[in-house]
């Protein structure tokens, strides 16, 4: 192991925060998180802050911050050369393998004395988790006291939910559930997080979304992008595991649930309303039903197979499938679930429609990409003299309304680990009661044998 570490450093004050990124190096860290650290520094969140990287390209902490800053450019073109040199130059970096115990006794030289908090953020592959976790425990947090102590890391969380229990288990011999992240880049998302206001602020529109108005949801993730450099990963997971059991469930929950009273100012009430959120979310999943197996389509993009270099691979790239919750405000409503890779567009999106005696029901629009926006069609007197209708858009678009560029969602992600809340986060039962939903919808496949069918690369939705 190469490691290259600057002299110890002593700052003036005590540090509030240390944050310590392993997977320094890698694509989530440099495409996601260090722009939305930019942000966060604009807006003087890390002032207080010593930021520490881990990663093994790079032997030196000057190639490093190079490595930072040359990045940030290409992310930020019209940000100022010294504003992204700043943030650069604040990185502390080690370099060394996570597998090997002398990263983390250099680490130790790394952090300062008595820090207030030390969170641990683990943009790396989540083979590595447990490892990491506990060589934490071993090696760091039993020669260094933080007064507190958080960890976030990146889905997936396991493979199933025997594996989530081992994940979780290892998780919770060092963190406890309140000190533990499980992050979800979609609830960062400004529309998705609307969905909490929209009920929880709209009581009309709370009522309206119920099984007594609305005919069906549609929840769509379709990108343009194939598995890329993720062949080998996505061999181990395919679309179900990788959009179904996370994204699109966590939408599901936070537009079917039965939200209470969003609080205001009163931090007590404010902290019940997560708990109750949470807890009514995670208990939704336990009413979800499986479609019969006719009803499930199962895809795979032409390319994908010279793609990955298994020409034999069953691995599904698109689902298409309705889900049911076996409850008295949703009884009967299918909830459709569509989401692939190498479609004709990239977008992603939520649509309910209303039930409508006219050939042209109402809709709710929820965009989350490419563009953040709702949108309500109602139908309206056509221009003119006759009495005829039309559909017209109400529409909220968040860049327009609010004359600012829409806050990414790692920038939220980051500011709600560094302030404590968990509002966004899926707690461990979420995640368990998801896992079981996909494994019992894994045994369905695989017990009437579905395969899925190829499909043209860039086809539009619905493909089937």
């Amino acid at each position: 192991m190469t490691v290259a570490l600057p002299e110890p450093y002593f700052l003036h004050g005590e540090p509030k925060q240390v944050l310590v990124f392993f997977g320094g190096t890698g694509h989530l860290f440099t495409q996601k998180i260090l722009p939305a650290l930019y942000f966060l520094q604009k807006e003087g969140r890390l002032e207080k802050a010593v930021l520490i990287a881990i990663g093994r390209r790079f032997s030196t902490q000057t190639e490093y911050q190079n490595f930072v800053f040359q990045n940030l450019k290409q992310h930020l073109p019209t940000a100022k050369d010294s504003s992204l040199l700043k943030l650069a130059k604040s990185f502390h970096y080690l370099s060394g393998s996570l597998e090997d115990a002398q990263t983390y006794r250099e680490l130790n030289r790394l952090l300062p004395p008595l820090p207030q908090e030390i969170i641990f953020y683990l943009s790396t592959l989540p083979s590595l988790y447990q490892k990491v976790v506990l060589s934490l425990k071993e090696h760091v947090l039993s020669a260094v006291a933080p007064r507190s102590q958080k960890i976030a890391l990146e889905k997936p969380f396991g493979r199933d939910e025997e594996s989530f229990a081992q994940l979780e288990s290892t998780l919770k011999t060092v963190f406890s559930e309140e000190e533990i992240y499980y992050v979800d880049h979609y609830l960062g998302k400004e529309t998705v997080l609307n969905l909490i206001i929209l009920k929880a602020e709209n009581l009309f529109l709370e009522r309206l979304l119920s099984g007594e108005f609305v005919q069906q949801v549609h929840f769509v993730v379709s990108e343009k992008e194939g598995v890329g450099e993720r062949g080998t990963f996505y061999q181990e997971t395919g679309a179900i595991k990788d959009m179904v059991q996370n994204h699109m469930l966590q939408l599901l929950t936070l537009l079917a649930v039965d939200i209470p009273t969003l609080c205001e100012e009163d931090r007590k009430e404010c902290e019940q309303f997560v708990v109750t959120m949470n807890r009514r979310r995670t208990h939704l999943l336990e009413e979800v039903a499986l479609p019969p197996a006719k009803e499930i389509k199962l895809g795979q993009y032409q390319s994908y197979q010279a793609e990955v270099n298994q020409l034999h691979s069953r691995v599904e790239t698109l689902v298409q499938m309705p889900l049911y919750l076996q409850n008295p405000r949703w009884s009967g409503v299918p909830f459709w679930l569509s989401t692939g890779k190498k479609l004709a567009q990239k977008t992603s999106f939520i649509e309910v429609t209303f039930n409508s005696l006219t050939e042209t029901p109402n809709r709710l629009l929820i965009e989350i990409q490419p563009e953040e926006k709702i949108d309500l069609i109602v139908n309206v007197k056509k221009f003119g003299r006759e009495l005829r209708s039309v559909p017209a858009k109400l529409n909220l678009c968040l860049s327009g309304s609010f004359q600012a560029a829409t806050p990414q969602a790692y920038q939220k992600i980051i500011h709600d680990i560094l302030l404590g809340d968990h509002t966004i986060f899926p707690n461990s039962s979420f995640i368990r009661n998801s896992w079981k939903i996909i494994d019992k919808l894994l045994a369905l496949i695989d017990k009437e044998n579905l395969t899925p069918k190829i499909y043209p690369d860039h086809s539009p939705l619905p493909v089937f």
